[in-house]
């Protein structure tokens, strides 16, 4: 070794076993073999040098170029596995089969005494063998390893995993034993406990096992990796017939699924052929019948697919006759034989027939899309949200995350929930708030819920639900976008104070020109309602856009000085009086009957006269006829005083008509995101 400095010590966290990386320096030099003993692994490098090892006491000296390994009692040179032909056990035990992760067929004989004779003379041998080796990690494993066996080829993997888990217990070293892992392996296979199958299969003792190939093929048809599956079964496909029936079976309907899955009919049907060609139990012989169906529904034989979903439906294994009872389902409605209506009440039933895994999301999506098309919304969501939080470890949960998100987006997103009451939809997006996706949609759905209610004046909750965006989600101009709204709303809702404190909160610089003046608007419209005029005109200073300039003209009128409110109010109808064939807009009578009322109490006789020789024939077709036939009647004398002009001019509320103003507002940038 060219200059070794130090070893440094890894774990790994899934299966615990420990690594060192022996650091050297150039020129480059590192270990081109690899040699396995019972203690250690010195994995191939092409730097340095790399050992793994289940011994706790394991120490590694670097000095120079020399590596020194050893243990307080010393190393044993050989192979782990050379303990396993050592042992004392009988003649007739399961014997290894030809790979680690196989099983054989004969593990399962019992001979002329039977199961429980069979099974008490291999767990005495083991237990005996347990006994002796008491504290001595090298004793033979022989007839644990036989037990072991038996267990596995009978299917009583719960005990086989027992069996092997106290073996590693006594001997760590054994986890880089190929057979232990491979066997424990299968086991857990057999449990369902597919992940932890994976952490005994990706072990380095199995890269090279034909065998373990299947098994991954498998689990990984089971988890709904389907390209993953047929390269795993292709690069196992030389000892698949190696394997019983049984399980020669099932690789078979696996395999054929995830050539289903893949696009590869052709494939699929072989790999059917010969999964019943097997002589299987027949559980596995109904399990490919169902993904026989699945390929004729593909193929376009839907009649014939049908037909095998019924008949399997009515095993009395409710695993296999769920999917079958849910593909029927889904067949009858597509040719009409089933109603939505119906189909929903068969699969409210059948979610609870079947439990816990991949079948039971299959048929809460089914259901989840009948409600959506039915517009059910509360239903199908309720429905995914429950199985998303049981069954979100499990192969296809996913798609139920990624269904409830897409429903949401297209409630609040997408217009889905414009037909419902303004009231309903807030009520269901309260409900499942936690959908909300993080970024600007989120706040896009929001917005857009929040316009909605403030149309029917619901400006409490519009309220909230933007104050709650300010508060937690937005910064900068987005921020101060957002909050501008909540101030309008505040200001809508006669709550000049909390406008303020929205406008006054999200300050920022470098904002449009546009939204700089709307909040320079709004906040003097806040200290106006607070009574603050100076102020107020103070923050609007030299501001000559519309919206200061109404504002300005209402500060003006509560001061009573009717000679700057009134022109103000008359410079906002601009050229309106050049289109008389069209009725005044009910902000604009406001402005005009404030202009004459202004006018008259200034005594301005022109301006009155200018205002009712360009407005007059609007007042045939107006709504406020009388109070604007009022306000521009050029005779001083006839009115009685500022009391009759008070009296006159409420009925041009100014503050209703910005209130509706700020309302068609908001339904034109709805309009206008709807359109991008």
């Amino acid at each position: 070794m060219a200059g070794a400095t130090k070893a440094i010590w890894l774990t790994d966290p899934l299966v615990g076993d420990r690594f060192a990386a022996v650091t050297a320096l150039a020129p480059g030099k590192g270990y081109g073999g690899g040699r396995r003993t019972v203690d250690l692994t010195l994995i191939p490098t092409a730097q340095g040098m790399a050992v793994e090892t289940g011994a706790d006491d394991l120490r590694i000296e670097a000095a120079g170029d020399l590596v020194t390994l050893s243990r307080p009692r010393g190393l044993t040179l050989s192979a782990p596995s050379a303990g396993l032909e050592t042992g004392d056990h009988a003649a007739d035990a399961p014997k290894r089969a030809a790979y680690p992760a196989m099983i054989d067929e004969a593990w399962a004989a019992t001979g002329e005494a039977g199961f429980s004779d069979r099974y008490r003379r291999l767990q005495d041998a083991a237990g005996l063998e347990t006994i002796a080796a008491a504290d001595d990690p090298r004793a033979p494993i022989e007839a644990r390893m036989a037990l072991a066996r038996f267990l596995v080829g009978s299917g009583l993997n719960y005990e086989a995993i027992g069996v092997l888990n106290a073996l590693i217990a006594k001997a760590p070293n054994l986890q880089g034993e190929p057979e232990v892992r491979g066997l424990r392996g299968v086991a857990r296979v057999g449990v369902g406990r597919l992940e932890e199958a994976q952490v005994d299969f990706a072990g380095a003792a199995l890269a090279n096992d034909p065998a373990t190939k299947v098994w991954q093929g498998y689990i990984a048809s089971e988890q709904g990796d389907w390209e993953g599956a047929r390269r795993s079964f292709a690069a196992g496909a030389s000892v698949i017939d190696d394997f019983p029936p049984a399980w020669r079976a099932r690789f078979g309907a696996a395999h054929a699924l995830a050539a289903i899955e893949t696009g590869d009919l052709a494939a699929a049907q072989q790999l059917l052929a010969y999964s019943f060609s097997q002589k299987a139990p027949a559980t596995d012989q109904l399990t490919a019948r169902l993904v026989q169906a699945r390929l004729f529904d593909l193929q376009g034989d839907k009649n014939r697919a049908l037909a095998v979903y019924k008949a399997v439906a009515r095993a009395p294994l409710d695993g296999i006759a769920t999917p079958a009872k849910l593909g029927a389902i889904g067949l009858e409605m597509d040719k009409g034989a089933l109603s939505p209506d119906q189909a929903a009440q068969q699969l409210e039933q059948l979610k609870w027939r079947w439990r816990g895994d991949g079948t039971e999301l299959a048929v809460i999506r089914k259901l989840a899309d009948i409600y959506l098309k039915q517009g059910r919304y509360r239903e199908a969501l309720d429905a995914l949200r429950g199985a998303g939080k049981r069954l979100s470890g499990i192969p296809g949960a996913t798609e139920i995350q990624a269904d409830q998100s897409n429903a949401f987006r297209a409630l609040f997103l997408e217009g889905a929930a414009d037909g419902l009451q303004p009231v309903q939809a807030l009520a269901l997006f309260y409900d499942f708030r936690e959908l909300t996706p993080i970024g600007a949609d989120g706040d896009e759905m929001v917005r857009r819920l929040s316009r909605r209610l403030i149309d029917v004046d619901l400006l409490d909750q519009a309220a909230e639900l933007l104050q709650h965006q300010v508060d937690e989600r937005l910064d900068g101009v987005a921020k101060a976008q957002v909050a501008t709204n909540l101030a309008t709303v505040y200001l809508m809702d006669r709550q000049p104070e909390k406008a303020l404190q929205a406008i006054w909160g999200s300050r920022t610089t470098l904002l449009p020109a546009a939204m700089n003046s709307e909040r320079r608007a709004l906040e003097a419209r806040a200290l106006m309602d607070l009574g603050r005029f100076d102020h107020a005109l103070e923050v609007l200073d030299r501001d000559q856009s519309n919206p200061a300039r109404e504002v300005r003209a209402d500060i003006f009128w509560k001061q009573q000085k009717w000679a700057e409110a009134a022109p103000i109010y008359e410079a906002r109808l601009g050229d309106r009086y050049k289109t008389a064939g069209t009725a005044l807009t009910p902000g604009e009578e406001s402005w005009l009957i404030r202009a004459g009322v202004g006018y008259s109490l200034a005594g301005d006789r022109a301006g009155l006269q200018r205002l009712s020789g360009r407005y007059g024939p609007f007042v045939a077709g107006a709504r406020a006829a009388a109070a604007i036939r009022g306000a521009l009647d050029d005779n001083l004398s006839g009115v009685a005083g500022t009391g009759d002009f008070a009296n006159l001019s409420s009925q041009a509320d100014t503050f209703v008509g910005w209130v509706n103003s700020a309302k068609q507002a908001f339904r034109k940038e709805a309009d206008a995101k709807a359109a991008t």
